[in-house]
């Protein structure tokens, strides 16, 4: 197999595959509509300006993930008025929080292997 990245130019084959469709057909399924709606003024950054990175996680910790997702798009409903968060928002934020909490994830990973 050769050393290239087998999944490179798939984002731009969906984005053009999208681009074709019908305008009320590009939508994405995590929501990344790029029209303005209610509250929050429109997503905080471009789809274009993103990167793709798979994680690879167990299924209880996406269930965990696919939860905190929820819960903070009902509180930025809720509490901000922003209806049209995007997932691609969701996940930059919640790298960046990750980020900026190295030793909690340096503590869940010394419990982890200790339960092992």
């Amino acid at each position: 197999m050769p050393d290239d990245n087998r999944f490179a130019g798939l984002s731009d084959a969906e984005k053009e595959e999208l681009d074709a469709a019908a305008p009320e057909e590009s939508g994405s399924e995590d929501g990344d509509d790029e029209g303005e709606e209610e509250g929050g003024g429109g997503p905080a950054f471009e789809f274009d300006a993103t990167t793709a990175k798979s994680i690879y996680v167990r299924p209880e910790t996406l269930e965990t993930l696919e939860d905190a997702e929820f819960e903070v798009e009902m509180l930025l409903r809720r509490e901000h008025g922003i209806r049209d968060v995007t997932g691609r928002e969701f996940h930059d934020a919640a790298v960046q929080v990750l980020a900026e909490h190295a030793d909690e994830v340096v503590e869940q990973i010394l419990d982890e292997r200790d339960t092992e």
